[in-house]
């Protein structure tokens, strides 16, 4: 069963609100792009406009092996579309406010499942209606965790500890499979030649990259002051996508502690835990629950849930206080994560002749899930793929939520 077999096959329509007022300084554009990461295309819709990137807001990243459509809006952007390669950008009106993250409803998905074997089909029809019935672990799946998923280490865990040369390392030193070729070339680049900042300084393009080394020829060995220089954004990406993983963590832990009928499927950073059925007091238990990520702002609701996170920290060689970390641009954030999702409008088509795979089907799901949940969880759990006994899979491309 094959995920992705061409961008068209994951479709991702964003779910927005706007404050629409004709009047507003900000201009809304409907941007559609196939194939693109969502900041390549920022970057061209601002030269197209004439803008300055710091006008332009949306609400979060999406992923680039897909087809997608979500809200952008630009400050006293003008009335016009406009568009280039696999994208476009179509003006729908003006707001008061801009688009950030805290008007993102959710998304709607749209996903082809292709090469499917006659024998899976019962599987998948007994998955949808199981996730009907049980609802979906809330599970951060790979595409949050950047280079970490590839075995790499994370930068925020670097940072709590002090190691600010690995915690740079890890950010513009280590090139990683999914990197864009641009990226990859940089970072290869920096990897090969730590140490060397001057020279590097004329090898590299005009990139933040090149910023953070230029700032080492300079004052060598202040690795803090360059990992205060991290393009924020990035920042606090790469903060979050710890915490997630120790979100993940816990969760999987409160299933397989909680829930007697369970099963349990790998991913770059450790198991995924699903339940197959939930008895009358199970559901009780978990239907409700949600767990906080770990800082040093968190407010806990008991004693266990703290408890739950300061072993799994004690492993890490760390404690919660340890999270409050000297670093210029951002912060950890505290927030808290429902433990189950319930995809609204789950929904499955007709099993269908695969044109792409003669001899095999196809299948189109349809659902929609709020901000911040992945469909790749359910898309795990429909293929059954990198199960733990050592039966793995390929990797998929997704790079977003």
């Amino acid at each position: 069963m094959k995920l992705k077999s061409q961008p068209e096959d994951f479709v991702v329509v964003e779910e927005n609100t706007v404050s629409w007022d004709e009047k507003g300084a900000f201009a809304v554009y409907r941007v559609v792009k196939t194939g693109l990461n969502t900041l390549d295309v920022i970057d061209a819709m601002v030269e197209a406009l004439q803008t300055t990137r710091s006008r332009v807001n949306y609400s979060g990243l999406k992923d680039r092996h897909a087809h997608t459509e979500q809200i952008v809006t630009v400050l006293h952007g003008p009335r016009k579309d406009v568009g280039g390669d696999n994208w476009h950008a179509e003006f729908q009106g003006r707001a008061r406010h801009p688009v950030k993250p805290s008007t993102m409803i959710g998304n709607r998905f749209t996903i082809t499942l292709r090469a499917v074997r006659p024998d899976e089909i019962p599987v998948v029809r007994t998955v949808i209606e199981r996730v009907r019935a049980t609802g979906l672990p809330n599970y951060f799946d790979d595409q949050r965790f950047g280079s970490a998923r590839h075995g790499q280490g994370f930068f925020a865990r670097s940072a709590i500890r002090g190691e600010w040369e690995e915690a740079l390392r890890l950010t513009i030193g280590c090139p990683a499979r999914k990197d864009s070729a641009r990226d990859k070339r940089a970072r290869s680049l920096i990897r090969d030649h730590w140490g060397k900042w001057k020279q590097l300084i004329e090898m590299l393009p005009r990139t933040h990259e090149r910023a953070i080394v230029q700032h080492l020829a300079e004052h060598p060995g202040d690795w803090h002051g360059a990992c205060n220089r991290v393009d924020r954004h990035l920042m606090g990406l790469m903060l979050v996508a710890y915490q997630s993983w120790l979100w993940n963590e816990v969760a999987a832990e409160f299933l397989r502690e909680k829930v007697k009928d369970i099963e349990e499927l790998g991913y770059s950073r450790g198991t995924f835990v699903y339940p197959l059925s939930l008895t009358p007091e199970e559901e009780a238990v978990v239907r409700d629950r949600d767990f906080p990520v770990p800082c040093h702002r968190t407010e806990w609701k008991n004693a266990d849930e703290r408890a739950r996170f300061e072993r799994l920290l004690a492993r890490e060689g760390l404690k919660i206080e340890n999270f409050k970390v000297d670093l210029e641009k951002h912060t950890f954030r505290a927030f808290r994560r429902p433990l189950l999702v319930r995809p609204a409008g789950l929904s499955i088509g007709a099993f269908e002749d695969d044109p792409l795979n003669p001899g095999l089907q196809f299948f189109r799901l349809n659902f929609s899930l709020p901000k911040g949940s992945f469909a790749t969880v359910l898309i795990k759990a429909i293929q059954r793929r990198k199960v733990v006994d050592g039966e793995e899979s390929a990797e998929s491309d997704e790079d977003a939520e």
